[in-house]
């Protein structure tokens, strides 16, 4: 019998982080919409799930949450072992650092990144926060071969746009993708998906790769985008380091990152006492 369960997991920070599993015979799936992300709610999430539930694995979805952990639900967890960037501070062990900046100045976003050794990926996540007159003084002490990608780095389109052509940065997007016609950006480098939020992989233009990302889902969420990652792009680091600011989880054996890796082997153990019954 196909079942929905409410899960509340604490975070490092002190707060919590709220989802809903999927069970089905087949398998498992996590419905975690991030609050100002997402375009639903959990409680638009949870409406729709009960609603179709009934109806798995023949109904579609339509908010993407829900679709993601439907999708899931019909996959076995199964071993999966994918390379992750180090996130925010340099790690020899990774052979690429996401750094976050959009709230740094130009002068501390300078400092930072150039004390990266040359022989790691250095990926710049702006959040959209900066403008462009900023991003071109930032620039200008680096070469676009200095960088991976830059991510998200302005608010508006058109600003992107320009610094592209101007500049010949590479460039990635991420929270923009529904937004954006992210194809005319000349200098296009990769697009990060949340599968979470966007509800389906999107096809990326030639010459431009996958890099994945979580969005504080459970390990359950995680081991399948790290799933999606290992089987679309299984060479490249991708974005799994939220899952580490859990501080407990719902998967037993729990996912590791250690070594520039994201693994996990064995059969799954699911802690049902951290579920509350929702629907079946």
């Amino acid at each position: 019998m196909n079942k929905l369960y409410n899960y509340k997991l604490p975070l490092k920070n002190g707060t919590y982080r709220d989802g809903i599993i999927v069970e089905t015979a087949t398998g498992y799936g996590d419905i975690a919409p991030l609050p100002g992300f997402s375009r639903e709610t959990l409680a638009d999430a949870r409406d729709e799930a009960i609603r179709l539930l009934p109806d798995f694995p023949n109904c579609i979805p339509t908010l993407p949450s829900v679709r993601f952990a439907f999708d899931c639900a019909q996959v076995p967890l199964t071993s999966v072992k994918v390379p992750v960037n180090a996130l925010n501070e340099y790690r020899n062990e990774f052979v690429a650092l996401k750094i976050k900046v959009g709230h740094l100045s130009v002068e501390q976003a300078v400092l930072l990144s150039k004390k990266v050794p040359k022989n790691c990926a250095l990926r710049l996540d702006f959040n959209r926060q900066w403008s462009l007159e900023k991003l071109l003084q930032f620039s200008s002490h680096f070469s676009p071969d200095d960088f991976e990608y830059l991510e998200e780095p302005t608010a508006q389109f058109s600003d992107l746009l320009l610094f592209s052509r101007k500049t010949g940065f590479p460039i990635a997007v991420d929270e923009s993708i529904p937004y954006v016609p992210y194809w005319e950006i000349p200098t296009l480098k990769a697009l990060v998906i949340k599968p979470t939020i966007l509800g389906t992989i999107p096809k990326p233009p030639p010459g431009v790769e996958l890099i994945f990302s979580s969005a504080f889902e459970s390990g359950i969420g995680v081991l399948h985008i790290a799933r999606l990652a290992e089987k679309m792009n299984p060479n490249r680091p991708h974005g799994l380091d939220p899952y580490t600011h859990l501080l407990e989880d719902l998967l037993t054996p729990k996912p590791k990152i250690e070594n520039g890796l994201f693994e996990w082997t064995g059969s799954p153990i699911i802690k049902h006492g951290s579920l509350c019954l929702l629907a079946k």
